[in-house]
């Protein structure tokens, strides 16, 4: 159950507790930290050791971690209000590809998503077509677990 914070990550929890409920099953929590928010190598190359440039990177990665447990720690207080069992995995990279890789080890059976709706006004004899967030969109495509994405 990939988290970022937003509204529709809380309306995915919702529905992840629902089926945890209703199938007895644990809810692992996951956020992904973008690492394009890490300065890269070449903008941390004044760091003369490469050991120095990796401790540099794992300092940061800390940080926003502690900065998204933070932020979710009311989000698992919910789960565990439910008699939930609920773990966070906080992993670095493409919020895509680390949620599918974070399903793929841990064994997933579902992932339930929340998704940005984009909206693209076309004349359609339906209407206006909405579009899936990009990340939803990616994981839906590429996962090998079932993805149930919540608007």
């Amino acid at each position: 159950m990939p988290h970022d914070g937003s509204e529709m990550s809380d309306k995915a929890l919702d529905k992840a507790i629902d089926f945890s409920k209703a199938f007895k099953s644990e809810i692992i929590s996951l956020h992904i930290v973008d690492d394009r928010l890490i300065p890269s190598s070449a903008i941390l190359g004044f760091i003369g050791e490469k050991s120095r440039l990796e401790d540099a990177k794992m300092q940061a990665l800390n940080i926003l971690k502690v900065g998204a447990e933070a932020m979710l720690k009311d989000r698992m207080e919910k789960v565990k209000a439910n008699g939930i069992n609920v773990r966070f995995i906080t992993g670095m990279g493409a919020a895509a590809e680390g949620i599918i890789d974070v399903a793929e080890n841990e064994h997933v059976d579902l992932i339930v998503i929340g998704s940005r709706e984009l909206k693209r006004e076309k004349e359609y004899v339906t209407g206006k077509l909405k579009l899936l967030g990009s990340v939803a969109r990616r994981v839906s495509e590429s996962a090998g677990s079932s993805v149930l994405i919540v608007k």
